[in-house]
Parts: structure tokens; sequence; C-alpha cells
């Protein structure tokens, strides 16, 4: 009779092992979590930010952002309201507020580019796509810019983005100048995942959905799922099974491969130019500042540079002196890889993403360069 009324209380025993066993792995890892500084805002940006009053403000806003899915061009971000950061309807486009209604504007501006046009390291203000509309304004003319730049684009899916824009607008909604910004995605991505391609991560994902690869959907899935309910598998597995998922890519900084990715920018900067030749609109390429070609480093910069390994810097500055040599003579095209030269202070806290303030600077080249163009137009 004893041994009958022993079973039930070992068994809620094994049970609560059990489930203390499995606890034990979140309970530590939300302790650990409380009480360590957490890995993002990277420190670095952190370190250059000093004295940005709405950094963590700015921070929190992004960090909700949700993206939806486009035909053509995979994703945008999709609409969002907050204090920093603001996403409108139009296509994914990013807040600008310095823009005149677009009934009284004299240019109305497509911007593309990757992460450092979207620039969700300042608030929808110190933006660099808002700072061509300061800046543009400022010079008595009236400018309604609608900022297209969207996270790990990169010249093609920009191309793509904007032949896609053209279909889907009528005529009176197109742009009377377009700027592509870009240097960035086009060297790293190359000498990670191979000469014109997008980010690894991505197109694997949507290799295993075309050819129906439902057991490395299935695994991703879940740890997308988990990953948003554990802190645990969010801190300490998710990356594991992402590389061990998406492994296979080499870094490659062959000769062969850089003189194919430099192909391959200058084929779209050339390609899209013949569009808006047709249509009648002015089309600007800028090729970015990135750390690699600032002079002199701030010392926040130099650690960057360190951190980065030789191979990587090697790639990265061939790829933008080969480019460069290729459109010397396209006068829509424009290197801004010096512009933050003779800086002292850090502005690049990674290979080319920016502080807060770096907008305002770049964002002032690119609006005397679209200045430049105008006059030159009127001109002819």
């Amino acid at each position: 009779m004893t041994e009958t009324k022993t079973r039930p209380f070992l068994k809620i025993l094994y049970i609560l092992y059990v489930l203390l066993v499995l606890l034990t792995p979140e309970i530590a890892a939300r302790i650990i979590a409380k009480l360590t500084p957490s890995p993002w805002p990277s420190p670095l940006y952190k370190e250059i930010s000093q004295g940005y009053a709405l950094r963590d403000q700015l921070v929190a806003d992004w960090s909700a952002l949700r993206f939806e899915y486009r035909d053509y061009y995979l994703y945008s971000p999709g609409p969002a309201a907050s204090q920093t950061v603001n996403f409108t309807p139009y296509f994914g486009a990013r807040a600008t507020p310095a823009s005149v209604d677009v009934k009284a504007a004299k240019e109305v501006i497509w911007a593309f580019g990757g992460s450092t046009m979207q620039n969700l390291e300042a608030d929808d203000e110190l933006t660099l796509a808002n700072q061509i509309a300061v800046e543009l304004n400022k010079q008595q003319v009236p400018t309604h810019l609608y900022n297209l730049g969207t996270g790990a684009f990169q010249s093609s899916l920009e191309t793509i983005k904007f032949q896609d824009l053209l279909r889907r607008t009528p005529p009176r909604e197109r742009p009377t100048t377009v700027i592509f910004y870009d240097g960035f995605n086009d060297s790293i991505f190359a000498y990670f995942y191979g000469a014109g391609r997008f980010q690894s991560d991505t197109s694997s994902k949507l290799q295993d959905l075309i050819e129906r690869d439902y057991p490395r959907l299935l695994i991703y899935s879940a740890s997308e799922w988990l990953a948003n309910r554990s802190v645990f598998w969010n801190n300490f597995m998710r990356e594991r099974v992402d590389v061990t998922l998406h492994a296979g890519h080499v870094p490659d900084d062959s000769p062969e491969n850089l003189a194919k990715a430099v192909a391959a920018y200058s084929t779209n900067v050339k390609m899209t130019k013949g569009i808006c030749r047709e249509l009648g609109i002015r089309c600007l390429f800028f090729l970015q500042p990135l750390v690699i070609t600032k002079q002199p480093l701030g010392t926040v910069e130099a650690k960057v540079v360190d951190s980065l390994g030789t191979a990587k810097v090697r790639f990265g500055r061939a790829f933008y002196a080969q480019a460069a040599a290729a459109l010397a003579d396209e006068p829509a095209f424009h290197d801004l890889s010096q512009v933050l030269n003779g800086i002292q202070e850090s502005h690049f806290f990674d290979y080319g993403h920016t502080s807060p303030y770096a907008g305002v600077t770049i964002g002032q080249a690119i609006a005397r360069h679209i200045i430049a163009a105008r006059e030159a137009a009127h001109l002819r």
C-alpha cells in the first residue's frame, strides 16, 4: 500500500527534475542577460555617438521594425511610426521631414542604397537622405525626397527595385532625379559570397523554398520561433543554427572574383543610366565612403580597420580603385569615398556604417552634385 502511494510522488519528482533541467539554461541565460550589457548597439557605435540624446530611443524604435515581402526585390520595411524612425507606405520609403509637399517640389528624388542610405544609425532628421533635402531646400531648390534605402541591398537589387517602381507608378509620379549610393555591399558581399551575389542567409532560404528543402526550412522556422520566446536560444543557439544551415561560402579575394565584382557594379551603373536617359530622368551614382577609404583614421576607426583583416581591406580598396577607374569617364558617376577625409574624430564604427552626424557632411556633398547636374542640364 505504501509503495502504491509512493509511485505518484516519485513521478511528480521526476517531472519536476526534468523541468528543472530544461529550465536551468533559460533561467541562467536570463540572469546573464540582466547582468551583462546588450551586444547591440555596438560598443563602438556607443562610443562615437556619445552626446547623441536620442540614441537609446532610436535603438528601441528601429528594433521594432518589421519587413514586408515584395515581388522582384524581395522585401522592404513595413510602415512604422515612432519618435525617431518612421517608414511610409510608399514602397518602404523612410520619412524625410525636410521634404516639401510633393506638389510644390521642383525636385522629386528617389534615393536608393543599402543600410547606409536607410541610415538607422540616425533619427529621421539626421539621416543622409533627409540632409540632402535640407541642403537643397536651403539652396532654393524645393525638394521632396523618398528614402528607398533598404538594409543589405546592393546595386543589382536597387536596379531591380528602381525598374519595378517605374512600372508600378504612373508617369506623373516619376522622379526628376534618382540617387544610387553604393560600394559597401557591392564590395563586401563579393568578398564573402561571390561577385554580384546577395547576402547568403537570405538567398539560401529562398533556395530552400524553391527547391522544396522543407526539413531545412522547418529547422530555421523552429529556431526563429524559439528565439522569439527563449533568451537562451536567442543568445546562445540561434546563431549556431544559422551558421550550420548557411555554411558553404568562404571569402574569395581572388583577382578573378574582384574583376567580376567591378564588372557587375559598372554594368549596373551603365544599364541604369540608359533607362534614365530613355525616360528623361537624371540619375547620379555615388561611390560611398568606407572606413578603409578614410584618412586620417580616428581612434575608433583604427580599431575597426585592425579588426577587418588584411584580405578584406585589400579587396575592398581594390574594388574601389577599379570601380572608380572603370567609370572615370562617366559624368553621372561620382566618387565620394574621400568625403569624410580630414575629419579627426571617428565617424565609422564598422566597415561602412557611421555615426548619427556623418549624414550632414555626406548629404551636403551629394546635394552639391545634384545642383551641379541641374545647372549643367540648364546650360545644355
